[in-house]
């Protein structure tokens, strides 16, 4: 658990990873292998945050300032190091628990410092409309997830969808195809009925999306070729 306060190492990357779901990692910047190992020599814990700017993900983080990364982020777990040459790494990693930036400094390393609170959300439990909304999610995440595998041609079955809100709205924020912000503001909510209330209105939006791009594939495709036209020369 977080302390209020406390500092962790911060890698600012082009993703959002919510709690509970896997983000593997391959390391070669310099001052990131020399974090991970910082990391492996203390608790395995470091902060993943979304970067809004180029500037957030380039080399001198004394240029980085806190407008330049969104503020809401995850702790990662390192639960599997695969050591490779040059001491690049490949990392799995688990995202953990929410934390709200309060401050950021470079290190001697040249990465991210941040000073973190806990973020955790305000829960709903045994609220009837919860429990609704559960199921309306249940539904536009199998609809969801099944159209990409559709669009893969892989197969999927819905047995393994978790049962409890939060870890089925994270899941559906990790399978996410749209924009970033969505999954940011999604990650950022304060409390759990709004995490389902905003999934579920997210997945439906997106379902549509999906839905339709895999219908004008489709006919794309049956269109074998185009009908004989006796084309002008001029």
């Amino acid at each position: 658990m977080l302390d209020y306060g406390v500092d962790l190492p911060i890698f600012p990357l082009n993703t959002v990873l919510f709690p509970g779901m896997m983000l593997p990692l391959h390391i070669f910047e310099d001052r990131y292998k020399i974090m991970v190992k910082d990391c492996l020599d203390s608790d395995n814990i470091f902060g993943v945050v979304l970067a809004k700017n180029r500037q957030a993900v380039t080399p001198n983080v004394a240029n980085i300032f806190v407008d330049d990364i969104f503020a809401v982020g995850t702790t990662a777990h390192i639960t599997a190091v695969e050591r490779l040459k040059d001491d690049r790494m490949n990392l799995i990693t688990i995202g953990q628990e929410r934390f709200v930036l309060k401050g950021i400094r470079p290190s001697q390393a040249d990465y991210l410092i941040g000073t973190v609170d806990p973020l955790p959300l305000k829960m709903s439990a045994g609220n009837p409309v919860i429990n609704a909304l559960t199921g309306q999610l249940r539904l536009k995440v199998e609809q969801y997830i099944q159209q990409l595998a559709d669009a893969s041609g892989e197969e999927f079955s819905a047995e393994n969808l978790p049962d409890d809100p939060e870890s089925l709205a994270y899941l559906a924020g990790t399978a996410l195809q749209g924009p970033l912000i969505d999954k940011q503001q999604l990650l950022a909510v304060n409390s759990l009925d709004q995490l389902v209330t905003q999934s579920v209105s997210v997945l439906d939006k997106e379902n549509k999306i999906l839905a339709y791009m895999l219908n004008a594939y489709s006919v794309h495709q049956k269109i074998k070729r185009l009908p004989f036209i006796d084309y002008s020369l001029n």
